[in-house]
């Protein structure tokens, strides 16, 4: 047997298999007869290839089909993993984030035992927060996890506008069902008695489900269901304040605001 299976010419009458005589190949760079390649079908050869030249214009021939078959697949690698970030909606300012902090390390090599832990990213305006939050999506979003990226200000207007279209128990299932949920800047959003009782619907479904989340806020956690209740809705902003404590490792990120550096 030769390359995949095919035989020889040679192997093929030591076989006594069956076969018509091959039409002679020669190589095109040196004009040497080329070694013909055959597979048995029913006890029967047939001659489909011919073994490669060893001369220095087919070896360089060979070389570039190499070198062309790899670029097309990096080409088509580089397009999958577009599509991947981009639907799962992280920010493309974000797509080469690295999660180079210990804490962020610890999690994503844990997160296959982790029983749907998550993170509560917390720290000043400028922190890197979102940064974080993306270099670690970006990664789950790579392996091929089903990722939802968003704001929590926009999860809500997306879960607004399909009022009057009758799908917004869709649209709230796309954050509630996804593998890993990132939602970033909670706190910014507006502390309606809808908008906080929607963000606790996916964070509770989460939780029963053991589905991460990944949490961004400006607040600290002993902090978040005071913003969250600044307009009355005190025992839902703490049961989410409760769900995020329970399931989220605080991550906390201090220093100089990143987007002022340099």
């Amino acid at each position: 047997m030769d390359r995949a299976g095919l035989i020889t010419l040679e192997q093929a009458r030591a076989a006594g298999l069956s076969f018509d005589e091959p039409e002679p190949r020669a190589c095109p760079h040196c004009g040497a007869a080329l070694d013909p390649l055959g597979a048995a079908l029913a006890g029967k050869v047939a001659w489909v290839s011919a073994a490669p030249c060893p001369c220095e214009g087919a070896a360089s021939e060979r070389e570039a089909e190499a070198r062309r078959r790899a670029a097309l697949a990096a080409k088509e690698e580089a397009v999958r993993r577009e599509k991947a970030l981009s639907r799962a909606g992280i920010p493309r300012r974000y797509w080469a984030a690295e999660a180079d902090r210990p804490e962020l390390a610890e999690y994503i090599a844990s997160f296959a035992g982790n029983g749907g832990a998550g993170l509560y990213i917390h720290g000043g305006v400028g922190a890197g927060k979102t940064h974080a939050a993306s270099a670690v999506a970006r990664l789950f979003a790579e392996a091929g996890y089903e990722v939802a990226f968003t704001t929590a200000k926009g999860m809500l207007e997306r879960v607004k506008a399909t009022f009057d279209e009758g799908g917004t128990e869709a649209a709230v299932a796309r954050y509630a069902k996804c593998d890993v949920l990132v939602l970033d800047d909670l706190g910014k959003e507006d502390a309606t008695e809808w908008s906080v009782g929607t963000v606790f619907s996916v964070l509770d479904a989460r939780y029963e489900d053991m589905r991460p989340t990944i949490v961004t806020s400006n607040y600290a956690p002993g902090a978040l269901a005071d913003r969250l209740a600044r307009r009355g809705e005190r025992v839902t902003a703490e049961a989410i304040a409760s769900r995020i404590s329970q399931t989220c490792r605080p991550v906390y990120l201090g220093g100089r605001d990143r987007r002022r550096l340099g």
